[in-house]
């Protein structure tokens, strides 16, 4: 299918300024139209709600008439008044966006356990796969990683990338974090290290064979990719590949669990976003919310 509108949420930050340049090369990339959104919080008295809105869409228009149009489409610019994140679903939803764009959010610890940011919620509650941007962007992606743990969840982030075509001349890598379930009970029962051994390398075996029967599935053509199979938590698995391989991007899905049940338990991805350094593709399940 390919990328063809693109929303690029910008507060006028230094953060989401990165979001908006990578959103302008990608959409020089694949010839897509570029939306530039900000939302004015209404929570104010409403003289005060019309002046930042007249403010920001001059700010707004100013910075489309600056974002190379390498796409040959000129950018949109839109400012809206409301709750963030319900505004920038609602936005995307009304004009059928592939793909939103934002910047990372700040590191506000006790905030984030309790409220969760506004890219988190935008993940939970819309449909659409969210590029989070925490690097300059220095040209199209080229080293791609997918977290994978074999689910319908993960397929469907893999899909939606490719079909994104943020694949397109990248090198691929499919990771995969495993926990021998009987390890942990063999080492207290002082069962023999070499017994031990035997059994990871059985299970690395049985799940590596599972990994490339599960990306068969997948059609992928010829993407260029491999197969990178770890023992370990997963996140902290994930954490350490993307540290000593230094991709341009990392892929994950996101579960259908919402609200408090969301929050309080928390989630691989969850861990992803506040603990990982590239940019990073969110994909929800699709047509329902996260």
């Amino acid at each position: 299918m390919g990328l063809r509108r693109l929303l690029a949420t910008t507060d006028f930050s230094a953060r989401s300024e990165l979001a908006v340049k990578r959103a302008a090369l990608l959409c020089g990339q694949f010839a897509a139209e570029l939306q530039l959104l900000h939302i004015v919080d209404d929570d104010q008295p409403t003289d005060v709600v019309e002046q930042e809105t007249g403010q920001a869409t001059s700010l707004l228009q100013a910075m489309a008439a600056k974002v190379p149009n390498e796409s040959g489409k000129e950018p949109i610019s839109i400012v809206k008044a409301g709750d963030p994140f319900q505004e920038i679903v609602q936005v995307a939803t009304d004009n059928d966006a592939d793909l939103i764009a934002m910047g990372s959010h700040r590191r506000r610890i006790l905030r984030d356990v309790f409220v969760g940011t506004t890219i988190e919620r935008v993940m939970r509650t819309g449909h659409h796969p969210v590029l989070m941007v925490n690097t300059e962007p220095k040209g199209p992606y080229r080293r791609v990683v997918v977290a994978t743990d074999m689910s319908e969840a993960s397929a469907n982030a893999l899909s939606t990338a490719r079909s994104l075509g943020l694949f397109d001349g990248a090198y691929v890598s499919l990771v995969h974090a495993f926990e021998p379930l009987a390890k942990g009970m063999m080492i207290y029962a002082n069962v023999e290290r070499e017994k031990i051994e035997e059994h990871v390398a059985h299970e690395a075996s049985e799940t590596r064979r599972k990994l490339a029967d599960f990306v068969d599935q997948l059609q992928l053509g010829d993407l260029r990719y491999d197969l990178r199979l770890a023992e370990g938590p997963t996140f902290r698995t994930i954490k350490e590949f993307v540290e000593k391989e230094q991709p341009d991007l990392l892929v994950i899905g996101t579960r259908g669990l919402t609200g408090v049940k969301r929050i309080l338990l928390g989630s691989v991805a969850d861990a992803v976003l506040r603990g990982i350094e590239c940019d990073i593709l969110a994909v929800p399940p699709t047509g329902e919310p996260t």
